[in-house]
């Protein structure tokens, strides 16, 4: 109670802080979109004196395209705005007087988008802007992309990585929350990015030090994917349609009617992700003096598919905007794998036993989901001043996690299997309510309250084989009830400041969680509370010649998920079985970054140092549990720091040739606490990614990337390196309308994932190569005001390989 009066004493301290101020001498504005009225977030734009070269200063808007250059003296100033695909805007002879402010109301970009007779000027746009909180990826400079989904885009840039599962991972760390315009995904992590259509994608903001603003869970930050909202009067549309050599397939679409006031908008999709690997794995158990020795070999096919239709209404009035959104289908991930099987046991001297076995698996884990958002900002003036909030919630009914197993002689008997059956349902809901007040003195403050709430209830069955019997039986000892609950209320505070040059935030959250997990496995049941604070401090320095300087900290937190803490057996395949924790505890982390960032006209350098500090580390533990099977567990292994610096070259040496090469390099270090066969360990990782597009004539481009990915270890093991190249030809026809994107993944045959665990116990080790070749062909259609995207076809490493946790 101490620490929830000394935060709703802070809270109340910055509060008083709000009052009435006095006008001032200062130039503000809001950059608009003029081709489809939407705000502009991210532009250089520089004050200058009349009669001057050389610029005063140097700002960026905020979120709704809002800026303003405070603490003005007198005089006649002039206004330049500048972003790529783009024309310059200026805004001259602007008088000022003494405590007087100057609005220059909406100020109207206009793309570098021309298309007259055989005339025809495209500008890129450029693939990765830095803000003081976030760094935007933008979406229509991935031709890659085309046909696929978020994690498409977000491979290019640094520091991504995607596992041979197809997880992603951000400087080694899957811990990110996934938002889509702002509210959570119907899904989590990995299965999130890849529920959207690349198509239906204006831009990914990678928010790595979260201000106290934003939810404290996930300790590599938010990844906020931004859909495409075209607003142009009238009807607009697009349609598009992809298939790979895999079988993979997809089809999307997107329709909006914009009025006066309103908008409207119709989606869908039908999406089969497909990957396809060839599987090898040799593992060695030792429990008591037995000795299992096996080698699997064979296909593995997994497919995330999800067929929805969504749908929304909005009302612009001139102070207030109102916004209902919902979305409903049908979704989910499988994955199966037919394996030839070779075992041996020996018991301690004796002679060893050989066995020959096809195994058989399959699993799928799908349900009903469905989600409503509401909206609402009311803005009390053109400053800033606004009050908003919304509510959000996720339905996801008759869930079903289904696993089957089978080990089946050469002669065609089944020897040993079982099916397991995890039936549940879900529902996520979410209320926020968020102020914003601008100061006197250029100081801005947010605050606000958020209510979350996840529920998950079901019930395990599973049936085992008699091979006397030659039946399936229910394990009444295995079979589980489950109930998890968990609320979180948050509060907060942001005071900002600029100043000239100098951008400034501070924030605290405070947060009370409160956990509930019931089970019928005894003893298993837990109810826990905390409060916790969680300090933020971004800033922000632009130096002359448009050198651009950044350094941001922040606290967060990685929950644990109720699959981290399932008290019971499960199985990914005959030989892999998982339990959860119920005692895991969450994760804590500490990040610092420091960004330097600079523009050479159109072509940009930045360079990114990071920290990372983790405590209590969840990873997933693997032990012998029976002869031939291990069990995977969660477990808070230690700490683990993080320790690099990534660089970003973007170039333009050709007019018909735009290249950027993006790499990182970080130390890793573990240091694990676990009795389990762990160890400390630490790795030197890093990425390399070249990224080249070629324009051949005014309808053609193609795009080549090469990618280097370095080794990483665990506290039980390593993966080694790999490399792949990929090529995408993109040809426009029907004036822009149509697109046809062909793009040909791991050109060489190169890419192969290894991962080698070993402890005193267990020796597993894991090849995985993908299924050559992949060629996915993908069209575009769009219609009346939807613009033609100037979006390559993209690579995506979560296609490569299938089958690392098994």
């Amino acid at each position: 109670m101490k620490k929830i009066g000394l935060m709703l004493a802070l809270f109340g301290m910055v509060c008083a802080l709000a009052r009435a101020s006095s006008p001032e001498a200062r130039i503000q504005g809001q950059l608009i979109d003029a081709s489809t009225n939407q705000v502009i977030n991210y532009a250089d734009i520089f004050l200058f004196a009349t009669g001057s070269e050389k610029p005063l200063r140097q700002t960026f808007p905020d979120d709704q395209g809002r800026f303003s250059f405070a603490k003005l003296a007198p005089g006649s100033y002039a206004v330049m705005v500048r972003l790529m695909g783009y024309d310059v805007l200026t805004t001259g002879d602007i008088l000022l007087e003494a405590s007087s402010p100057v609005d220059l109301g909406r100020l109207m970009m206009r793309p570098l988008e021309v298309g007259i007779a055989e005339v025809e000027v495209v500008a890129e746009k450029r693939q990765l802007v830095y803000k003081l909180d976030k760094r935007v990826v933008e979406a229509s400079s991935n031709m890659m992309g085309e046909g696929g989904s978020a994690v498409d885009i977000l491979e290019n840039t640094p520091s991504i990585r995607v596992d041979a599962e197809g997880a992603v991972t951000f400087r080694g760390s899957s811990g990110f929350l996934v938002y889509v315009d702002g509210k959570p995904s119907l899904f989590s992590g990995t299965q999130a990015l890849e529920q959207v259509p690349a198509g239906h994608i204006a831009n990914i903001e990678i928010i790595t030090t979260p201000s106290a603003k934003h939810d404290t869970e996930g300790d590599a930050g938010i990844i906020n994917i931004i859909t495409k909202k075209h607003s142009a009067r009238g009807l607009s549309g697009m349609v598009n349609l992809s298939g790979s050599t895999w079988m993979a397939s997809a089809a999307d679409f997107l329709l909006t009617g914009q009025g006066r006031r309103s908008r409207w908008y119709v989606g869908g999709q039908w999406t089969n992700r497909l990957r396809k690997s060839e599987f090898d794995q040799e593992k060695r158990t030792v429990v008591g003096d037995q000795t299992t020795t096996s080698h699997s070999v064979g296909p593995r096919t997994g497919n995330n598919y999800r067929y929805s239709l969504k749908g929304g209404w909005s009302l612009e009035l001139p102070k207030t905007t109102l916004a209902l959104d919902f979305e409903g289908g049908y979704g989910g991930n499988k994955r199966k794998g037919e394996m030839t099987y070779e075992e041996t046991r020996r018991t301690g001297e004796g002679t060893p036993v050989v066995g020959h076995y096809r195994s058989l698996d399959d699993y799928d884990n799908d349900q009903n989901i469905g989600m409503g958002t509401f909206t609402a900002r009311h803005r009390f003036n053109e400053s800033g001043h606004e009050l908003s909030g919304g509510a959000h919630y996720i339905y996801g009914g008759h869930a079903l996690e289904y696993f089957f197993n089978d080990l089946i002689s050469l002669e065609g008997q089944r020897q040993q299997g079982h099916r397991a059956y995890e039936a549940e349902h879900r529902e996520t809901m979410r209320v926020n309510l968020d102020y914003a007040l601008p100061l006197k003195t250029g100081t801005k403050l947010e605050a606000g309250y958020q209510y979350y709430s996840y529920l998950e209830d079901g019930d395990y069955n599973m049936e085992w084989w008699d091979p006397e019997g030659q039946t399936f039986f229910w394990r009444d000892d295995i079979y589980n009830t489950f109930y998890f609950q968990e609320g979180v209320n948050s509060i907060y505070a942001i005071l900002s400041h600029t100043w000239r040059n100098l951008e400034a935030q501070a924030g605290l959250r405070g947060e009370h969680t409160h956990t509930v997990l019931r089970s019928s496995v005894e003893g298993a049941d837990r109810t826990k509370n905390r409060f916790e604070l969680f300090p933020s401090v971004h800033l922000g320095y632009t130096f002359p010649d448009e050198h651009r300087l950044l350094a941001s900290y922040s606290r967060r937190t990685t929950r644990p998920q109720l699959f981290y803490m399932e008290p019971y057996i499960t199985y990914r395949d005959f030989y892999t079985a998982e339990i959860g924790n119920p005692d895991i505890r969450p994760e804590y982390i500490h990040s610092f970054e420091l960004n330097y960032r600079k523009n050479f006209g159109e072509n940009t350098v930045s360079a990114t140092l990071f920290h990372r500090y983790r405590k209590d580390k969840i990873e997933r533990l693997r032990v012998p549990y029976s002869a031939g099977v291990t069990l995977d567990s969660m477990a808070n292994v230690g700490q683990d720091y993080s320790t690099g610096i990534e660089l970003s070259v973007s170039l333009r040496p050709a007019r018909w040739w735009n290249t950027t090469v993006n790499g990182n390099v970080y130390h890793y270090k573990v240091r694990n606490e676990q009795a389990a066969g762990g160890n400390t360990t630490s790795s030197t990782n890093y990425d390399i990614l070249w990224n080249n597009l070629f324009n051949l004539g005014k309808y053609t481009r193609v795009q080549l990337d090469g990618s280097f990915v370095g080794p990483s270890v665990t506290t039980q093991g390593r993966t080694d390196a790999y490399w792949y190249a990929n090529v995408a030809l993109r040809q426009q026809l029907c004036n822009r309308k149509l697109t046809a994107t062909l793009a040909f993944r791991d050109i060489f045959r190169s890419a192969k994932y290894v991962s080698d665990i070993q402890t005193a116990d267990l020796r597993s080790l894991t090849r995985i190569k993908p299924k050559y070749p992949q060629i996915t062909l993908t069209l575009s259609w769009t219609f009346n005001s939807f613009k033609a995207q100037s979006a390559p076809a993209k690579e995506d490493r979560s296609e490569m390989f299938e089958g690392i946790k098994h």
